[in-house]
């Protein structure tokens, strides 16, 4: 792999595990807070939930504290300030330094609830992350310098480093579009990686890496993830699938080869696509109706774009012959039905054993003059 090439080793610029610590979370921010004035105490409580209460907004704070909002904001400002210069802060570098790297390593930039699991795994040992625990990690976030951005028309809720370059994600964004705009399909993660690979994507962004890559596409509205994990845009539908249709392609898909429209229904619901039930019959009549898919056996469907074609097993055989301009040795007739259609040997001999139509002719079969 050349050296512009995406690098799909482990990133050695960070450590992936430090030593678990066994303090409680809400511990530390409470000690934390013990350097506070009442007020700016009372403040970050309220607003990130610190205690047995919920999270309130600036305007709630301010009605109950009798001042206003923007008064509020900069009570919080301060609080966080003070926090920063703190003795008490000492006792926190390694969570600090825990949080930064998370967030570089991320490219810059990572989703809101991904920064707190990733933080509460690798620095407490959590697998499980709580509401409550996610909104007290805020403050250890701020604390650490990385900045909020709020959701909005194109992103979702993410923390920033400090050396984060808008313009450089924008641009990455953009790239990995192109990519999906090209092929109009959904791909799992390490066909993204491979397709950027053999673009000019790691030209662009040689300091890229999969983690980076993983990071945009989670942080961009623009893309999406179905239940299999594989990537989209958005509003594709077989990244929201909402109809029967939709749900059966991801199915065939997933599966990679024809099902009967009752095994289709029945992992419909194993997969969890749909909270309903799914009846088999509504499968059957949604998709004889759709030109993507194809009937290839008794209930049996195929998606088209896999080579499939209507007709019985005898017109794929006069098809084929045509095809081949008449004649075909015998084995390359069955190599051919058998990827067209789901169905035995013995079905293809039996057509096969119509005079008026195919003749033997040595290890093969030759269409009759009425049909070549």
């Amino acid at each position: 792999m050349s050296e512009n090439r995406i690098n799909l080793g482990e990133n050695k610029g960070f450590p992936k595990k430090i030593p678990v610590k066994k303090e409680d979370l809400r511990s530390i921010v409470e000690s934390l807070l013990d350097s506070l004035s009442a007020k700016q105490k009372l403040v970050l409580s309220n607003r990130f939930g610190i205690g047995n209460g919920e999270p309130k907004t600036l305007e709630a704070i301010g009605k109950s504290l009798n001042i206003t909002r923007e008064r509020v904001r900069q009570i919080e400002s301060d609080a966080v300030k003070a926090l920063r210069k703190s003795e008490n802060i000492k006792n926190i570098n390694d969570l600090l330094s825990c949080t930064r790297d998370i967030v570089k390593e991320s490219g810059g930039i990572i989703k809101s609830e991904k920064l707190a699991k990733s933080v509460l795994s690798r620095y407490f040992g959590k697998t499980e992350a709580s509401l409550s625990e996610i909104r007290i990690l805020e403050i250890i976030f701020l604390l650490a310098g990385v900045k909020k951005l709020r959701a909005n028309r194109e992103i979702r809720e993410a923390w920033v480093h400090p050396d984060f370059d808008r313009k450089y994600f924008a641009a990455a964004v953009s790239e990995l579009e192109s990519i999906f705009d090209a092929d109009k399909k959904i791909l799992n993660f390490e066909e993204i990686l491979r397709k950027l690979d053999h673009s000019q994507f790691s030209q662009k962004f040689s300091q890229v890496r999969p983690e980076h890559i993983a990071s945009f596409l989670e942080v961009s509205k623009k893309f999406g993830q179905n239940v299999f994990g594989d990537w989209g845009k958005a509003r594709w539908p077989l990244i929201r699938p909402r109809g029967v249709r939709e749900k059966a392609t991801l199915v065939l898909l997933k599966k990679g080869k024809p099902l009967h429209f009752r095994e289709i229904s029945r992992l419909i619901e194993e997969m969890k696509l749909s909270s309903k039930k799914v009846h088999f019959q509504t499968v059957h009549n949604e998709l004889i109706r759709d030109s993507r898919f194809v009937l290839v056996g008794r209930g049996t469907y195929a998606l088209r774009e896999w080579g499939y074609e209507e007709g019985t097993v005898k017109d794929v055989l006069i098809s084929l012959l045509k095809s081949a301009g008449g004649f075909l040795k015998k084995e390359k007739l069955y190599e051919g039905v058998l990827k067209k259609r789901k169905v035995k040997k013995e079905t293809i001999a039996v057509n096969l054993a119509d005079r008026e139509i195919f003749r033997k002719e040595g290890e093969g079969y030759r269409l009759n003059d009425l049909e070549s």
